[in-house]
């Protein structure tokens, strides 16, 4: 009997461990004895070889997202540096990052994030994610920038050929059906503000103000009854494409990557929001995977990673629409191009008064319907 018939690794050929094949395969392997009678390897000594590789917990956005950045960032990174980068989702709430990053007697859970702008620079200034080197773009060390997407009017362009604003977002009595919204105060209260028709380069000066605040929630009461709460970028798009809701707030590129139509949906780029992701490293991460979280950042900001990130994921160069809004029954705007929003985002303002806006939505999520 040729005893090389029976030679086993004890890998699998799932995707998932094939970093785990070229990290110990060899070892595994010499492991065996050549002989007629040999004991292949055991399932357990894979597993303990497999533990005993680093791992760095990466929180990023939704699925499709992230599995653009595990292709093109995560698993090249782990591969090179003979790393496991693990991700997780992440709901964009600084209330879940604070319960990630460290405490008294913990290292952090989670060593790099990605998320919106407003979100990161609020953990930052409570001290839950590491101040940067500051730059152009990031003054303040909060973040490194990476996609633009705008918070756009989506609608079933069924019922409507042309692009309805937020006031008709308000109209229940002419356009009946069920409205999408973010569940949280970012977006939702400058679109009703918008709504009630406060100009786009006023919704900051009349959200500053405690009246500015009560009129964004008193209009918001008055639709509370026809919404239908959405938490994720992800989640935003698939509400309007299944039909969930007539209308609705999403983000711009999640649209640009349905995978099907079952309707035929319409973007309205007037009186839209421009948001912004970005990286940020977490505070309290254990040493040994500190400096491995420093260099996946460093990775991830590379023209050639950048590149193929886009390549994965188009989405990720949109910007916006040069003028206006995106051509008639278009889900997608020109890519390359600066965003045409009316409205972006204020991340000294969300920086500054997210904790207290969230408190206070909360509570008007729990009062009377």
């Amino acid at each position: 009997m040729n005893p090389l018939r029976h030679l086993s690794c004890g890998f699998s050929s799932r995707p998932a461990r094939l970093f785990v094949m070229a990290a110990l395969g060899a070892a595994v392997c010499m492991s065996v004895p050549l002989a007629g009678h040999a004991r292949v390897t055991s399932g357990a000594r894979v597993r303990h070889l497999a533990a005993s590789i680093p791992t760095l917990t990466v929180a990023t956005q939704d699925d499709a997202l992230g599995k653009a950045q595990d292709r093109a960032y995560f698993q090249p990174f782990g591969r090179k540096e003979g790393l496991r980068v693990i991700r997780r989702v992440w709901d964009g709430q600084v209330a879940t990052l604070q319960a990630h990053a460290a405490t008294e007697g913990r290292p952090a859970t989670w060593a790099l994030v990605f998320g919106e702008d407003s979100a990161i620079r609020a953990a930052c200034m409570q001290g839950s994610l590491v101040r940067l080197a500051g730059s152009a773009n990031n003054p303040d060390g909060c973040g490194v920038p990476s996609m633009q997407p705008a918070i756009v009017l989506a609608w079933d362009r069924g019922w409507r050929p042309s692009p309805p604003r937020w006031a008709d977002f308000w109209n229940v009595v002419r356009y009946p059906g069920k409205r999408g919204l973010r569940r949280d105060p970012r977006s939702t209260l400058e679109i009703a503000l918008m709504a009630d028709g406060v100009p786009p380069q006023e919704v900051y000066g009349v959200l500053s103000t405690p009246d500015g605040v009560d009129r964004a929630f008193r209009k918001l009461t008055q639709l509370r009854p026809y919404i239908t709460w959405w938490s994720t970028p992800e989640e935003s798009a698939r509400i309007i494409e299944n039909g969930g809701v007539l209308m609705g707030s999403v983000f711009s590129n999640e649209i640009a990557t349905l995978p099907s139509r079952r309707h035929d949906i319409g973007v309205q780029w007037g009186q839209s929001l421009g948001d912004r992701l970005s990286w940020a490293l977490v505070h309290g991460t254990a040493p040994a995977m500190a400096g491995h979280a420093r260099d996946l950042l460093h990775y991830v900001v590379q023209p050639a990673q950048v590149n193929r990130f886009a390549a994965l994921y188009p989405p990720g160069q949109v910007t916006g629409q040069a003028a206006g809004q995106a051509p008639a029954g278009s889900a997608t705007a020109s890519a390359g191009r600066e965003a045409a929003v009316e409205l972006p985002m204020n991340l000294e303002f969300w920086g500054a008064h997210l904790p207290d806006l969230s408190q206070r939505f909360a509570d008007w999520l729990r009062g009377p319907a």
